[in-house]
C-alpha cells in the first residue's frame, strides 16, 4: 500500500467531516448537566475540524494549527466532566480569572482614560468576588497540563506543545511562515509532512470526542453505530498509511 497524498488526506477528512455532521443533526443531546456541556464542546471541536480542514486546503496549515490546539483543550475539558461532573466549576473559575487579568491590565494601565477605568470598575469587583468564591469551595488555579495526566490523554502532550508553538507565533513559526529562498514569502507553500501531522492529531480528536458523543446523545436507530463504523473506517486508512511515510 503506498502512502496517503495531501489530497487524499483532505479528502479522507471531508468525508469524516460529513459522516459527523450527519450525526450532528439526527443526535438529541440531553437536557442540562455536564453531558450538555461534554456534547457543546463536540460542537465546538466539530466547527473547529471544518475550520482547519478550510485552512488547510488554503494552504494554510500553520493557522489551521490554532483550531486543533483548541479542540484538544475541548477534548480534555470533556474527558475531566466526565470523571468530575463538577469540573465546571473549575471551567468557570479559569474564566473569572482570566476576566480579572484583563481588568487588572486596564485598571493599572496609566495611560487609559479614568472614565473607561470607572466604567470597568464594577466588573473588575465582580470576578474578584467570582475567584474567591471558587476559592472557597477548594478550585485553584490550573493549567491545562495539570489535566492531561487525568484525563489519560499523555499521547496528546506533544503534539499540543507542537500546536502552541504555531498559536504563540513565535519565531521558528514565524520563519516558517514567511522566509523563503529568497526573502520574504506570502502564503508559502505548506510542508506535506506538517499538514499530515496537523490533519491527523484533528482526526484523532475528533474521532476520540465522537466516541463520547454516541455515549452522551440519542440517535435513531443505529444511526450512530453505522456512521461512526464508517468513520472509524476512514480514519484506519489514515492511520495505515501515513505510518507509512
Amino acid at each position: 500500500m503506498d502512502t496517503l497524498s495531501t489530497k487524499e488526506l483532505l479528502d479522507t477528512c471531508e468525508r469524516v467531516l460529513e459522516d459527523l455532521q450527519s450525526l450532528i443533526r439526527r443526535s438529541r443531546p440531553p437536557k442540562g448537566g455536564p453531558d450538555r456541556l461534554r456534547v457543546a464542546l463536540v460542537l465546538t471541536m466539530a466547527e473547529q475540524f471544518e475550520a482547519t480542514l478550510r485552512l488547510a486546503r488554503a494552504h494554510m496549515i500553520t493557522h489551521a494549527a490554532t483550531h486543533v490546539r483548541s479542540m484538544i483543550e475541548a477534548l480534555v475539558a470533556m474527558k475531566m466532566l466526565t470523571t468530575d461532573p463538577e469540573y465546571v466549576d473549575q471551567m468557570r473559575y479559569e474564566q473569572a480569572r482570566g476576566q480579572r487579568r484583563v481588568y487588572e491590565g486596564v485598571l493599572t494601565d496609566p495611560n487609559v482614560p479614568t472614565e473607561l477605568k470607572d466604567l470597568i470598575e464594577y466588573g473588575f469587583e465582580a470576578c474578584v468576588a467570582e475567584c474567591e468564591s471558587f476559592r472557597a469551595k477548594g478550585r485553584k488555579p490550573k493549567k491545562i497540563s495539570d489535566d492531561f495526566a487525568a484525563a489519560e490523554l499523555w499521547h496528546l502532550v506533544g503534539p499540543y506543545s507542537m500546536l502552541c508553538a504555531f498559536s504563540h507565533n513565535d519565531l521558528a513559526v514565524l520563519a516558517l511562515r514567511h522566509i523563503g529562498e529568497k526573502g520574504v514569502a506570502f502564503r508559502q507553500a505548506d510542508d506535506p509532512a506538517l499538514v499530515q501531522s496537523v490533519m491527523s492529531t484533528a482526526l484523532q480528536v475528533m474521532m476520540d470526542a465522537t466516541n463520547q458523543f454516541g455515549q452522551i446523545a440519542k440517535f435513531p436507530d443505529d444511526h450512530f453505530d453505522s456512521l461512526f463504523t464508517a468513520m472509524h473506517q476512514k480514519w484506519r486508512v489514515v492511520l495505515d498509511r501515513c505510518q507509512m511515510a
